[in-house]
């Protein structure tokens, strides 16, 4: 008993670091948006979510960045694990000028969902573009030549240089029984399209199934990032009851002697 006693007070120092730790780990709100893990406010505080789910809150407005572009925000469900998102670069304009074409990386916590879909954007296009399904844009300030939107499963992202185009963006976007049959292109950008997310750490789902919250941080030794499982009694390496568990193992090591 004596040995046992001995090692919780040589591991309360580091239990009380951990656990003022985790008081950062606090859920937050933006723009009326509910910011809870696995997401985390990326602009104060550490990262207490999964990596790549750091949201930032400009001007009360939630973004997140996808392979270093930003997206709006629109609605997290954490119940079904997903997150709608919007290119703010379409954000609330009907003369849209997509820079970023949207590819995910298969082993990234977001992965998009069957319900969407795709729309390709044609830009500054020297050539008229005869496909049935193209609807040419017009009136956009920013338009020296022709503007097409096509679904994606038309192919035209590989004739745009048939088309003599200056740029060919692919979107996706969410096709909800809640949108209208035929919906503006402004309808459709603003409205986004949804992601969901899952851990896809080992680590992260032990720690998860213990009761505790993954969180991903800078090690200031060696500038990496390091992870640990924030629990109701702090941050543990591994998950949840590790602390006890080692004690308990250290007390019978003691014993022995």
């Amino acid at each position: 008993m004596y040995h046992l006693l001995l090692l919780l007070l040589v591991l309360l120092p580091f239990a009380t670091a951990d656990a003022h730790a985790a008081a950062f780990c606090n859920n937050a709100t933006c723009g009326g948006q509910s910011i809870a893990y696995p997401f985390w406010l990326a602009n104060s505080g550490p990262n207490c979510g999964y990596p790549g789910l750091g949201v930032s809150c400009n001007e009360n407005t939630p973004i997140l960045d996808v392979q270093f572009h930003q997206y709006r925000v629109l609605r997290i469900d954490y119940a079904n694990r997903a997150v709608s998102l919007a290119d703010v670069d379409a954000w609330n304009t009907t003369c849209p000028r997509l820079s970023f074409s949207l590819s995910v990386d298969p082993r990234s916590s977001l992965q998009l969902t069957p319900s969407n879909s795709n729309l390709t954007l044609l830009y500054n296009c020297k050539a008229g573009v005869s496909r049935p399904s193209a609807v040419k844009l017009d009136g956009c300030p920013e338009q020296s030549m022709a503007w097409y939107v096509l679904p994606d499963d038309d192919g035209a992202t590989g004739d745009a240089r048939a088309y003599g185009c200056e740029e060919a963006v692919t979107t996706p976007v969410l096709m909800s029984p809640r949108r209208p049959a035929n919906p503006s292109l402004r309808e459709a950008l603003s409205g986004g399209f949804q992601m969901r997310y899952d851990d896809r750490s080992e680590r992260c789902g032990a720690c998860e199934q213990s009761g505790g919250r993954c969180r991903y941080g800078r090690i200031e030794e060696h500038g990496g990032t390091g992870f640990a499982c924030v629990c109701d009694d702090g941050a543990n390496k591994l998950r949840c009851g590790d602390a006890l568990s080692l004690c308990l193992k250290r007390q019978k090591l003691f014993l022995r002697f």
